[in-house]
């Protein structure tokens, strides 16, 4: 009896073996399963994170691209803009300057968006003569050489005041010079012109502006 009932309880065992063994290969298969679907969403998240990776990187370099432009630069702008920038204000056929200091410099700080730093001291003017047509800016930077009134003349007699067509309408005292850069541009395009009389030039007359009382600018 004992021999004839052990084939069939190794016939079971092995269907318990086999039963096992399937549902170890059902369960790697639905882990499986489960994992595509796992592999799906991480590979949708990094797609996102790459997009928005990208979107950022886009918005940075278009942050750079919108820096502020520099005062010198902005002029040029407002030269190229023809009759709705500076020719609105300058292009009056004649040599004309505008001058820091000034209500008129104040209104075309004001109306071309140029931050001038406090303590600076500039000029703007267009030059028209038989030789000669562009546009200049005399610029002194107190960030870089320091509030102005240190190159003020001690002589009290002192006054050297300008005009609006860029010549002097009283000079007293010796002259006075300070550091300053010049930019001069083409009337037509804005570009700025690197050769001729003011290219060479690192230093501007000390004046005062016209119909100011004491407040200093350049010429």
């Amino acid at each position: 009896m004992g021999r004839k009932g052990q084939p069939f309880r190794e016939k079971g065992q092995n269907l318990i073996e086999y039963a096992l063994l399937l549902a170890i290969i059902v369960g790697i298969g639905f882990l499986i399963y489960q994992q595509s679907f796992m592999g799906d969403s991480i590979r949708t998240v990094f797609n996102n994170a790459g997009n928005l990776m990208e979107n950022g990187a886009s918005k940075s370099s278009s942050k750079e691209e919108e820096e502020p432009l520099s005062i010198p630069d902005l002029v040029g702008k407002a030269v190229a803009e023809g009759n709705s920038g500076l020719g609105a204000l300058l292009n009056t056929g004649s040599t004309h300057y505008i001058y820091s200091g000034t209500a008129e410099g104040n209104q075309v700080a004001q109306a071309l968006n140029v931050p001038f730093h406090e303590g600076d001291i500039w000029s703007i003017g267009r030059e028209v003569t038989a030789q000669n047509n562009y546009y200049v800016l005399a610029y002194y930077s107190a960030a870089q050489n320091g509030p102005v009134s240190k190159y003020a003349s001690s002589d009290p007699g002192w006054n050297w005041r300008v005009t609006s067509s860029g010549g002097t309408s009283s000079q007293s005292g010796d002259p006075v010079t300070v550091p300053a850069q010049y930019y001069v541009y083409d009337p037509a395009t804005g570009k700025q012109i690197t050769s001729g009389y003011y290219s060479s030039h690192k230093k501007a007359y000390l004046v005062y502006a016209p119909g100011s009382g004491k407040d200093y600018t350049i010429r």
